[in-house]
């Protein structure tokens, strides 16, 4: 006797609501932003770093090995920093719009708080 069993794996898995679904592709778009802008970043700080570091110690009649070593290490770790900074700078209005749709409250709360701004709480 031959038991067939259905296969309960589903080919893409459900999501609970819309908001959550719209948050898991803002990150997404996140982390292939930052990949992107890394790839670009890097480069460009190395090329800075070994130039900046490669005229100053040409003038002085030292060994370059050390210092350009030292100057690609600093531009891939600045390459780094800055390329996820971009990244994240680029992509905010997504997570912001999102946080205007979930909580529209939100919105409406920083105007009233400034309206009270500057006055004392006794007047």
């Amino acid at each position: 006797m031959t038991v067939e069993h259905t296969s309960t794996a589903l080919s893409k898995p459900e999501t609970a609501d819309h908001a959550f679904e719209e948050e898991l592709q803002a990150e997404h778009v996140l982390g292939r932003a930052i990949i992107v802008s890394v790839l670009v970043a890097v480069p460009i700080n190395v090329g800075v770093w070994v130039g900046l570091v490669a005229f100053a110690v040409s003038r002085s009649g030292s060994a370059l090995g050390g210092p350009i070593g030292m100057a690609v290490g600093v531009g891939v770790l600045s390459g780094l920093f800055f390329g996820t900074w971009a990244a994240f700078v680029g992509k905010t209005h997504l997570f912001e719009e999102m946080d205007r749709t979930v909580d529209p409250g939100k919105a409406s709360s920083g105007a009233e708080t400034s309206d009270t701004a500057g006055r004392s709480p006794n007047t």
